[in-house]
């Protein structure tokens, strides 16, 4: 918030404990809540405040004027309210799978101060899960900080655990089958009123709905990956889910910090169904010898200004995904154009599936 030194009246924009200028120290309370006046979204990332965008808003307060960061964004008008207790605003979160989507969303919600129930088809997996999420905080929290995450972690091999949670975000396999085979087990564990969700990236919403007999409670909650930088969540629900339900994912995904996009439950939702011509097109040039990986990468990156070359992106997805993805595009649309052009099967059936086996497009085994 904008704070008055007492001492010789310089204005801060944010809480610095003492004056910069005088020395004085500022004893103030932060704010409760106000009337947001203006908003300014910031894109560019600044020391303490890496993760980008973010919302800086000015507020009428009971006090007066303050300047408060937003992690999601608001409009002249609103309403804002702050300062809720740990206690009311941590949920008990449950995740269903131990891949690369659950243990970033594990990071994420960890972070964020909630429990996790993370659920695995074995110990082993689980473990191995477990340990890879607390590996990743242990980078930016301190001892006592992840003492407090590991102790709101809990792993299970057991559907029942998930009966204590709020809701319950499904990230097993993108494949049907898979989650057709789960979807089931879960909401029979979970309370009545509890949420499930599930991450696909774009399968049939309507399919998975007729294995639940709850599909009210029921919808999509699409992270990207990793988690914990990507700030866009696709929502999306079926016909027969409840508006409650409905509203619930958007403000889930708000209270992560994340910035939810609503979107129709059609084949691969938005951004897959833009982004999958994209890297098809990438392999293409590489099949036909435009130039090499690396310099395919580099020329999206530097002329159309993506943050990763879609090669590249490719690896962090995973061959076998990216694929799937593509094959549910053409059986659900019957465009042949998204179907996934050769080298992608050939590097499946080669084992090379990008970061998770170590080489794809690139050599990962020493990175």
């Amino acid at each position: 918030m904008a704070i008055h030194c007492p001492g010789c009246g310089a204005i801060h924009a944010y809480d610095v404990g003492s004056c910069l200028l005088c020395g004085a120290d500022f004893d103030l309370p932060a704010p409760t809540g106000g009337t947001v006046l203006a908003v300014t979204r910031v894109d560019a990332p600044s020391i303490d405040h890496e993760e980008v965008p973010y919302w800086t808003a000015l507020i009428e307060t009971d006090s007066g004027q303050a300047i408060v960061k937003l992690e999601s964004p608001a409009q002249v008008g609103d309403e804002l309210s702050f300062g809720s207790s740990a206690d009311e605003s941590r949920a008990v979160v449950g995740l269903a799978g131990t891949g690369i989507m659950a243990c970033g969303l594990a990071e994420l919600l960890l972070k964020r101060g909630h429990r996790v129930i993370m659920w695995g088809r074995s110990d082993a997996s689980v473990s191995k899960a477990r340990a890879k999420v607390l590996d990743r905080l242990s980078r930016t929290m301190d001892e006592d900080e992840l003492d407090t995450a590991a102790a709101a972690f809990n792993d299970t091999t057991n559907l029942t655990d998930f009966a204590d949670c709020d809701i319950v975000v499904e990230a097993v396999a993108e494949d049907m089958a898979v989650k057709q085979a789960v979807l089931p087990g879960i909401e029979a564990a979970m309370r009545a009123n509890t949420v499930l969700a599930t991450n696909t990236s774009g399968l049939s919403l309507e399919d998975m709905a007729e294995s639940l007999t709850r599909p009210e409670q029921f919808g999509a909650l699409h992270f990207f990956n990793p988690p914990i930088r990507m700030k866009l969540v696709e929502t999306a629900v079926c016909s027969k889910t409840s508006q409650e339900t409905s509203a619930f994912l958007d403000t889930f995904a708000v209270s992560l910090g994340r910035v939810p996009i609503r979107v129709a439950a059609t084949p691969a939702f938005a951004v897959n169904r833009a982004l999958m011509p994209l890297l098809n097109e990438a392999v293409r040039e590489l099949e036909d010898g435009v130039a090499s990986a690396e310099d395919i990468d580099a020329a999206v990156r530097l002329g159309l200004n993506h943050p990763m070359g879609p090669l590249a992106l490719c690896d962090l997805i995973g061959i076998d995904v990216v694929v799937n993805i593509m094959d549910n595009l053409v059986d659900r649309t019957g465009d042949e154009s998204y179907a996934p052009r050769p080298l992608l099967r050939t590097m499946i059936e080669d084992g090379r599936l990008g970061r998770k086996t170590g080489t794809g497009f690139y050599d990962h085994s020493r990175r």
